[in-house]
């Protein structure tokens, strides 16, 4: 099942994770996200194997989920060069124009996929609620009956819910609002778009 959290991967995923292949940027991607989450799988339970299965379950199933994602998202960044990805994703992202016109084509595909994995995500936006108030008392119960490691662990994911739900939708909006300057540039390049 799609989350709120899958669709932002695909927006939020830097320029230099483009610039590999499916395969790379699911690697990448993977890896992050294993070693982050399996760091406080760790830190919460107490026990190296705990983490490990995360890093490993977690960084695979999302390595795999995301670049799928990506791919469907931008099914044109086949066509392109790594380096050509990576210009593309950093002139939606600044909302800048873009110096090769052959490359306005995918600028107007990357924005457009954009625009769908965000809207996308908008009906998941309940979960995220959800996780705030489960963050919340979670937090509570650890820090009140819990381990230091239950604590601060809980904590994390209280200020990752929390961004989440009040930091990230302005964020959004704002490279939104660069991937539409960008397409209009790109669109003043290449009329056809």
């Amino acid at each position: 099942m799609p989350t709120q959290r899958d669709n932002d991967q695909v927006v939020t995923a830097p320029p230099i994770v483009w610039r590999w292949g499916s395969v790379g940027r699911g690697v990448t991607v993977g890896v992050g996200v294993g070693l982050f989450f399996g760091a406080l799988a760790w830190l919460d339970s107490g026990m190296p194997a705990a983490g490990a299965v995360v890093l490993v379950v977690l960084g695979i199933g999302s390595g795999v989920w995301i670049a799928r994602r990506m791919l469907r998202y931008w099914p044109g960044s086949k066509q392109l060069t790594g380096e050509q990805r990576e210009a593309v994703v950093s002139a939606v992202r600044s909302g800048s124009g873009i110096d090769d016109p052959t490359l306005a084509p995918g600028v107007l595909e990357y924005c457009r996929g954009l625009h769908l994995a965000a809207e996308k995500g908008r009906p998941w936006r309940w979960v995220v609620v959800f996780l705030l108030v489960v963050a919340v008392l979670t937090t509570l119960w650890d820090a009140a009956f819990g381990s230091v490691g239950n604590g601060v662990a809980s904590a994390v994911y209280l200020v990752l819910a929390a961004l989440e739900l009040f930091w990230w939708p302005k964020q959004l909006a704002a490279l939104l609002a660069n991937a539409d300057r960008a397409a209009r540039l790109a669109r003043s390049i290449d009329p056809a778009g």
